[in-house]
């Protein structure tokens, strides 16, 4: 059997439930040939009414969730590591990463693969955390950036990490993600120019930027006047970043939307002119992703794995974090020259179709599978090695 433990998959947005997501539709999909071991997912936080709807389009895969009670979903992990032959356990998150050197103490040939996000890793992690991501049979990163991060924090040995690139969802084949609570306040008519940022506004993750953009806005709308900048996303720090644009008498531009579902989300990258997010502590960036999907050009820091995703001056703009000047004239660039637009998100389009499409995950998934199944390991021999995913030497 292969075990997966997951955090928040169907109940949630963010980089981390898009990820388990399209790890579960691959799980669902290698699991049509007969070959592979039954596949069982375990969700910790999900409420249990968004994985029954998702279980209908995944029908080769067991789905369980827990909505929260972490006693309950511990138990279910070990009663699965008494009862059951498991030959591959994925935790999906390095908080539950010790729960693999503990099942290895019950299975010894069980072998564990860790997912690493981004700044969760970043740090040197501290006891069994730290343990267990050093004893990993093998790691799974998002980017480049956070494998080296994790391997010069953690003392995880490079050769041991592939490299899994995050992949767009919005092809037309998964399920929607549950609708969450509804626009606090609607934007007017999308006429004249339109920024967009979208992201979590949580006081612990306070590097994403939104203040720069604030700040950036009053020289903007002396040479634009017509703008409109719309930000989606929820969070204890989001009255601060309300009041900040109030100081700015930023009221009739500055457009916060809190949480939207799915459709509304689409319909907003679909109607912006630019995406912007200049944060400096992203392990890959989702949202990049879905701007290039509705092919719209980015503006993002030069920071973290911004720069595995946003090509610079070919999909988007790429300024120094922080400095709100530097912004100003990205956004102004951009706001000024609508061929460049078109140009700049006709490439990101372009670059997403080649590279972050289900096709690729799926694809680059499956040799990392086949190579950590032990009985399986003489058939990844045989595969030619991914050219995103893969061990590096």
């Amino acid at each position: 059997m292969i075990l997966t433990l997951q955090t928040s998959t169907f109940t949630g947005y963010g980089g981390i439930p898009t990820y388990n997501r399209t790890m579960c539709r691959a799980l669902n999909e290698l699991r049509r040939d007969n070959a592979m071991p039954v596949s069982r997912v375990l969700i910790a936080n999900d409420q249990m009414v968004d994985v029954g709807r998702a279980a209908a389009g995944l029908p080769n895969l067991t789905l369980e969730s827990f909505a929260g009670r972490r006693p309950k979903f511990v138990r279910r992990v070990f009663g699965a590591a008494m009862r059951d032959r498991i030959e591959l356990l994925l935790i999906g998150h390095v908080n539950y990463a010790p729960l693999g050197l503990l099942m290895k103490r019950i299975q010894p040939a069980l072998r564990y693969g860790v997912m690493a996000h981004g700044v969760e890793v970043w740090p040197p992690l501290k006891g069994m955390k730290r343990r267990a991501l050093q004893q990993a049979d093998f790691v799974i990163s998002v980017s480049a950036h956070t494998k080296e991060r994790l391997c010069e924090a953690n003392g995880v040995q490079p050769e041991r990490v592939y490299i899994l690139p995050n992949s767009i969802g919005w092809d037309g084949t998964v399920e929607p993600v549950a609708s969450v609570s509804p626009a606090e306040s609607k934007p007017s008519s999308p006429g004249g120019f339109n920024l967009l940022s979208v992201c979590r506004f949580h006081s612990g993750e306070r590097y994403k930027g939104i203040e720069s953009v604030i700040e950036s806005l009053p020289s903007i709308l002396a040479r634009l006047g017509d703008l409109r900048y719309i930000v989606v996303g929820s969070g204890n720090d989001l009255e601060r970043h309300r009041r900040l644009a109030a100081e700015k008498g930023l009221n009739g531009h500055v457009h916060f939307l809190g949480s939207v579902d799915e459709a509304t989300l689409r319909r907003l990258y679909q109607e912006c002119d630019v995406f912007v997010l200049p944060s400096a502590g992203e392990g890959f960036g989702i949202v990049y992703l879905e701007a290039m999907f509705y092919g719209k050009p980015v503006i993002a820091a030069e920071s973290g794995a911004v720069s595995e995703v946003v090509s610079r001056d070919e999909t988007g703009l790429l300024v120094e974090y922080g400095d709100a000047e530097g912004l100003a004239e990205a956004i102004l660039r951009l706001g000024e020259d609508a061929s460049l637009r078109r140009k700049l998100g006709a490439a990101g389009r372009q670059r997403l179709q080649n590279n972050f499409m289900f096709r690729q995950f799926r694809e680059n998934f499956q040799k990392i599978i086949l190579q950590q199944l032990p009985l399986r390991a003489a058939r990844a021999d045989e595969i030619e090695q991914p050219a995103i995913a893969g061990e590096a030497g």
